[in-house]
């Protein structure tokens, strides 16, 4: 295949059950599903299930459990432009299926357990998030999911959750101090469930200084301010860097959500499918995220086709 123009290449990170594949999932739909490619990184597993229990090592192990080096061969050949083949790893049967091809769609979105933990995956990445959500979520979320779609009882997935506590410790949550952007999902005590929002979660989002430019955090506190949204803002030290926070929380209404997308991006540069997320009258704080991450990676996407719109009039 004839090489493109690169893609805009998104990477999420963060430990399992997070939420990181929904939250890609969601972005892909927003974003238009034609125009983005998901790819999660447990396919590239080097050992299936039996494999791993069998010498005692767990998924979160970089170099024992994972084919690393063959995933960032294949992340700079989409970056690049180029078509790659990957292998595939079925959950409900833990064991590897068909290899899969995989085209340099405008939007890449790579998430997993490892996104963030090698420099030649963080330099291939235009964004870089990783999920800290909170415990009390995350095991709920991790037991509904593995004991339903993945075939394990309730207790084994505890008993798994606590065998893997050490290796999320030593690999997973150090790559926190690598990501532009950390999302925080916490219990949300104070608003009441309801049908449309049955688990109320508050989203903390947490951001460092990137090519000496804020991209959301300020503006979810400046509609904290103009009372557009309930926000908190505040700073605080995340693995030993200070970072700019904002804690969304509540209901956000139709036309505070299009002020706070024209603020992140320009709405009109949108394409028809997020334009049709903002159709809703009302939004809870994590599709209010997913809304305003995706505006701002289409953001990006359309500021590299324009800088390579002028470099071919040069």
């Amino acid at each position: 295949m004839v090489a493109r123009r690169r893609v805009t290449m998104v990477g999420i990170s963060g430990d399992s059950g997070a939420g990181k594949s929904t939250y890609a999932e969601a972005l892909r739909e927003i974003l238009g599903p034609e125009r983005v490619s998901v790819i999660s990184l447990d396919d590239y597993h080097s050992l299936d299930r039996n494999e791993r229990n069998m010498i005692g090592v767990t998924a979160l192990n970089p170099w024992k459990a994972n084919n690393l080096g063959l995933l960032v061969d294949h992340v700079w050949a989409l970056r690049n432009g180029h078509t790659i083949v990957k292998p595939t790893y079925d959950h409900t049967t833990g064991m590897f299926g068909p290899p899969e091809e995989v085209r340099p769609r405008d939007f890449i979105i790579l998430e997993g357990l490892h996104t963030l933990y090698l420099a030649r995956l963080r330099e291939a990445l235009d964004l870089s998030v990783y999920f800290d959500t909170h415990d009390d979520l995350r095991v709920q979320w991790k037991v509904r999911r593995d004991s339903g779609a993945r075939g394990y009882t309730p207790e084994e997935v505890l008993a798994e959750i606590e065998r893997r506590r050490p290796d999320v410790e030593r690999f997973i949550e150090p790559q926190k101090a690598f990501a532009d952007i950390v999302i925080h999902y916490m219990p949300d005590y104070e608003t009441i469930p309801s049908l449309e929002n049955p688990e109320p979660v508050r989203v903390l989002f947490a951001e460092r200084l990137r090519r000496n430019k804020r991209r959301l955090v300020k503006w979810l506190a400046l509609g904290g301010h103009l009372g557009l949204i309930k926000a908190d803002h505040h700073h605080d030290t995340i693995v030993g860097e200070e970072m700019e926070i904002a804690t969304l929380s509540g209901s956000t209404q139709q036309s505070a959500l299009h002020s706070l997308v024209e603020m992140v991006s320009d709405r009109h540069l949108l394409g028809d499918e997020v334009k049709s997320h903002l159709d809703a009258l009302h939004y809870d704080p994590v599709s209010v995220s997913r809304i305003l991450v995706a505006s701002m990676i289409a953001f990006l996407d359309h500021s590299f086709r324009r800088e390579e719109l002028m470099i071919e009039q040069l």
